[in-house]
């Protein structure tokens, strides 16, 4: 049963994802989660386990590739529509960078709560290097929504 510790992950955080977020809204926000959540992982998690061998995943017996779960990189469909979809209640570039710090403090925090579970084992890794990876992958999607949503265009009060 522990091999599909990865899928119940991927299935919370898709329940997650339908109770917080709109049916049309998931559908329009898919490719960017497909691509920024899917896409981004498998870069993310091709370079630190298999290429660079800084972590170790457990219970990699169903459903994974070259030692990395096939749906911890599907988890972050869901996570990344999330994030996407409430971007649009953002009014300025502080409550911006505020959204953005607590999403990459809550990918620090889940990366951690797995190592501290035993479900992924550190090698010439630590918790803290996961921020600014959770950084540059968040920033790349916030930077794109802005872009493609005309967020923040109107005129912000000095």
């Amino acid at each position: 049963m522990n091999g599909l510790f990865w899928v119940n992950i991927f299935i919370l955080l898709m329940l997650i994802m339908i109770i917080l977020v709109p049916r049309r809204a998931i559908v329009r926000l898919f490719p960017v989660g497909f691509i920024g959540g899917f896409g981004q992982a498998v870069i993310i998690l091709g370079l630190l386990v298999p290429v660079l061998g800084f972590w170790r995943f457990k219970y990699t017996d169903v459903f994974s590739f070259a030692g990395v779960p096939w749906f911890i990189g599907l988890a972050w469909i869901p996570e990344v529509i999330v994030y996407s979809y409430y971007m649009k209640y953002l009014n300025s570039r502080g409550e911006v960078l505020a959204y953005l710090a607590g999403f990459i403090l809550l990918t620090g925090l889940s990366v951690h709560w797995l190592f501290r579970a035993g479900h992924l084992i550190y090698n010439g890794w630590n918790s803290i290097l996961t921020l600014p990876v959770a950084l540059a992958a968040h920033a790349t999607i916030t930077y794109y929504i802005l872009k493609t949503s005309g967020a923040l265009n109107k005129k912000e009060a000095p």
